[in-house]
C-alpha cells in the first residue's frame, strides 16, 4: 500500500485577535493529512479545531477532494476537538452581526482552508510504499466527567465511572523500517483550557492536550513524519485535569476554580504523557500485518429523537427531567476497512461505553471508533445517562436507545463487510 501524510500551519496572525474571547496564540494550530492508497484512496484531514460547520465541511471537503485528486466521498474531515480554538461562526451568527465579525470569520476560514491545501499537497507529493502496522497503547489522560453531586448529575471527574483507556493505533513503516506516520485515537477531550482565563482577562488559542502529544510524536520522529489523531468517543470523558474545573461541596453546591495560565502546565503534563505512551507503543510493535484490498462503505441509521434544550444555560444539575420525543434523525455512518483494522466513523459524540461495545464484538482485530467525522451531531450518550439525567443526556437530539441501536448497526455491517472480503 502506499501513503502520503502532511502538516501545515493554521495562520492567525495578531490582527485577528481578539475573537471569541481569545486575545493570542499559546501555540499554533495545524491541520494535518493522510492518504492511503491500497486499492482505492483514502483521505483523512485532522483540523487542530473544536468542530466544523456544515456550509465549512461542504466547501473543506470538495477542495480536498480536488487538492488529492480523489472522489468527495473518499475523504472524511475530523477534528482534534481542541476546545482553545476560534470557531467558524454559523451562517445565521454571520447574517445577524455581519461586519467584523464576518471579515474575521472569512479569514480565518480561508486560512484553515490554505492549510488543509498544503497538508494534502504533502502528502499527495510524499505517497510510497509502505507496511502498516496495528497496536494499542494504554494511557489514563482520560477520565468519566459525570460526576454526582446532592443536586444531580453534572460535570465534574469520576474516577470511577467508565472510560476506556486504550489508544489503538496504526503506524506505517517506509521499505527502510523507518515510520513515516501514524494514525491513534483516544476517548478524550482535548479540553484541559477550555474557558480558562490568563491575568490579561482573555484565553488563549491552543491545540491543548491532544496538539501537545501530537508535537512529542512528531518530534520523537523527526522533520516529515506526521501524528494524525481521530477522536474517539469522548461525549462523557474529559481530561484528567482541566485548568477550570468543578469541585463539588457536601451542601450540594459547585465551586468553580480557575487556574488561570498555570493550566498550561497540565496540558503539556498530559499531553506528553499520551505522547510517551503511544510512542512506547510504537517501538514495541515491530511486526506489519498483510493490508489485502481496503474497502469503503457508507450506511444511514435512523434514530429517536427528543427536543433538545434550547439554550445551554438552561441546563443544570437536576433530579427530574421530561425528555420529550421529536421525530426520527438519521445518521450517516462511513467505514474503512484495511487487513486487520477497521475505522467507524460518524458525526454524534458517542459514551465510552458504546465504544468499548463496538469494539468488542467488532470482526476487526483493531476497530477504531472516531467521532465528529464529517461533521458533529451533539450527543448520542448510552441509555444509564438518560437515567442518571446528565449533561449530555439533556443536551442530546436523540432519545435514549438510540446509542445501543448505533452499536448493534455498527457490529452488524463490520460483520458484512469483512465476510464480503472474505468470499
Amino acid at each position: 500500500m502506499q501513503v502520503g501524510a502532511g502538516k501545515a500551519k493554521i495562520e492567525l496572525p495578531e490582527t485577528l485577535f481578539p475573537i471569541e474571547g481569545f486575545g493570542g496564540v499559546h501555540d499554533d494550530l495545524y491541520v494535518r493529512a493522510l492518504l492511503l492508497d491500497a486499492g482505492l484512496p483514502f483521505l483523512i484531514v485532522c483540523f487542530d479545531a473544536t468542530s466544523l460547520r456544515p456550509y465549512a465541511i461542504k466547501a473543506f471537503r470538495a477542495q480536498a477532494a480536488e487538492a488529492a485528486d480523489i472522489p468527495q466521498e473518499n475523504v472524511w474531515l475530523c477534528v482534534s476537538h481542541t476546545f482553545s480554538a476560534p470557531h467558524l461562526r454559523s451562517e445565521e451568527a454571520l447574517a445577524r452581526e455581519g461586519g467584523e465579525v464576518a471579515r474575521k470569520n472569512e479569514f480565518l476560514f480561508d486560512s484553515m482552508t490554505a492549510a488543509m491545501v498544503s497538508a494534502i499537497t504533502q502528502a499527495k507529493a510524499s505517497l510510497e510504499e509502505t507496511q502498516p502496522v496495528m497496536g494499542n497503547a494504554y494511557c489514563a489522560v482520560n477520565v468519566n466527567r459525570d460526576m454526582l453531586t446532592a443536586r444531580g448529575w453534572w460535570l465534574g471527574a469520576d474516577d470511577l465511572g467508565e472510560s476506556d483507556k486504550t489508544v489503538p493505533f496504526v503506524k506505517f513503516l517506509r521499505p527502510d523500517g523507518q515510520t513515516k506516520a501514524v494514525l491513534y485515537s483516544c476517548d478524550v477531550q482535548s479540553s484541559v483550557m477550555d474557558h480558562s482565563k490568563g491575568a490579561d482577562g482573555h484565553s488563549q488559542v491552543t491545540g491543548d492536550l491532544v496538539g501537545a502529544a501530537s508535537r512529542f510524536i512528531e518530534e520523537q520522529y523527526g522533520d516529515g513524519f506526521v501524528a494524525l489523531f481521530l477522536l474517539g468517543a469522548a461525549g462523557d470523558q474529559a481530561p484528567l485535569f482541566k485548568a477550570k474545573h468543578n469541585i463539588p461541596n457536601r451542601d450540594g453546591s459547585i465551586d468553580e476554580t480557575d487556574i488561570g495560565d498555570e493550566g498550561f502546565v497540565l496540558v503539556n503534563a498530559l499531553g506528553k504523557k499520551l505522547g510517551v505512551q503511544v510512542v512506547q507503543a510504537m517501538e514495541r510493535v515491530k511486526q506489519p500485518f498483510q493490508p489485502g484490498e481496503a474497502a469503503l462503505r457508507q450506511t444511514e441509521l435512523c434514530c429517536p429523537g427528543q427536543k433538545i434544550a434550547p439554550n445551554l444555560r438552561d441546563i443544570h444539575p437536576t433530579k427530574s427531567y421530561d425528555f420529550q420525543p421529536e421525530g426520527e434523525r438519521t445518521v450517516t455512518v462511513s467505514y474503512f476497512t484495511l487487513g486487520h483494522v477497521a475505522l467507524v466513523g460518524l458525526g454524534p459524540e458517542l459514551s465510552s461505553t458504546t465504544a468499548i461495545d463496538i469494539k468488542k464484538d467488532s470482526p476487526y482485530p483493531l476497530t477504531i471508533v472516531a467521532t465528529m467525522v464529517n461533521g458533529g451531531d451533539k450527543y448520542m450518550p448510552e441509555h444509564t445517562a438518560y437515567d442518571r439525567i446528565t449533561y449530555e443526556a439533556m443536551n442530546s437530539k436523540f432519545a435514549c436507545g438510540s446509542a445501543e441501536l448505533m452499536a448493534r448497526h455498527i457490529i452488524e455491517t463490520l460483520k458484512s463487510i469483512q465476510k464480503e472480503g472474505t468470499t
